[in-house]
């Protein structure tokens, strides 16, 4: 039988294919690995795996020499005489030990029990390890990608840690506005989590100085439409915008007199709303974004 390829999401995928186009149970076909593929993050860097497969070939079954038959012994008399075994020719049957293999289930079950408390609790790691496991995590993360660079930590301290990915080709993990970047620093902030428990603290991920130049170019647009409506008196309603980029626009109106901002609308659709401010809006003019460290 001729080898035939099948591709899939994964081996499990690919096997199955193969099952349906030969039409034949798992025990009558054999298979060959060629790629066990690759998992994909956030929609990149998926690869299928592929097998080939075949019906496993069957031989016929060997002959057996056929043992001559012993000669039956008689009597005296003519009659077939009865073989006698005698105590030491006794064929025993082994012995079932069940006492001998129980007991090592029961106390292997003891031990599993006995390491449930110390496996559940988070160890207490240092704010250096946590970092390290993060930088760890990203670089995985760029391999996953096909992607090559450096992860720094560019700053460390007891409440916070930031990290940076300098290199070539880094636009997909930036993202449409920073869309994949902010995905990307949600899951390396869970890895720390998973590490520190409560004492996580603040992560932030940039990507060749991405998160920077966002927050400048934000930060001037701000002023400038700032300064639009407060001649006007007219709200300005901006465009959707991630939790970042909203606290920047919150952040940098705060400074400015005589205008507020709020933020309206529900995720992933909320947008800033900036308006000019009155005595009677002053003291309800934001939803709490402004206070709110966004990461």
């Amino acid at each position: 039988m001729e080898w035939i390829e099948t591709t899939g999401r994964d081996l499990n995928e690919a096997k199955e294919l193969a099952l349906e186009h030969l039409g034949v149970d798992e025990r009558d076909i054999e298979f060959e690995v060629l790629d066990e593929g690759r998992s994909s993050f956030l929609g990149f860097g998926r690869k299928s795996a592929r097998i080939r497969a075949r019906l496993r070939p069957s031989f016929p079954n060997p002959k057996r020499e056929r043992k001559p038959r012993r000669p039956r012994q008689t009597t005296s008399a003519g009659a077939p005489a009865t073989e006698s075994v005698t105590a030491s020719e006794k064929i025993e049957k082994p012995k079932t030990e069940r006492s001998r293999t129980e007991k090592p289930k029961e106390s292997r079950k003891v031990e599993s029990e006995e390491n449930i408390a110390p496996q559940a609790a988070h160890e207490e790691v240092s704010r250096v390890e946590l970092a390290n496991a993060a930088q760890e995590f990203l670089a995985g993360l760029m391999h996953e990608f096909g992607l090559s660079g450096e992860v720094t930590v560019t700053h460390l301290d007891e409440e916070s840690m930031e990290l940076e990915i300098n290199g070539e080709g880094l636009g997909s993990l930036v993202g449409t506005r920073g869309s994949v970047l902010t995905a990307v620093q949600e899951v390396t902030r869970s890895v720390v989590q998973t590490r520190a428990g409560e004492g996580a603290g603040r992560v932030g991920v940039d990507i060749a100085g991405y998160r920077q130049r966002r927050r400048e170019a934000l930060e001037k647009f701000a002023r400038e439409q700032a300064e639009k409506v407060r001649e006007s008196g007219e709200e300005l309603v901006f465009e959707e915008m991630l939790a970042p980029d909203r606290k920047v626009i919150h952040d940098t109106v705060a400074e400015i007199s005589g205008v507020s901002t709020r933020s309206e609308g529900d995720e992933p659709h909320r947008y800033v709303v900036m308006f000019r401010e009155t005595l009677a809006s002053q003291e309800t003019s934001n939803d709490g974004e402004t206070t709110t460290v966004d990461s």
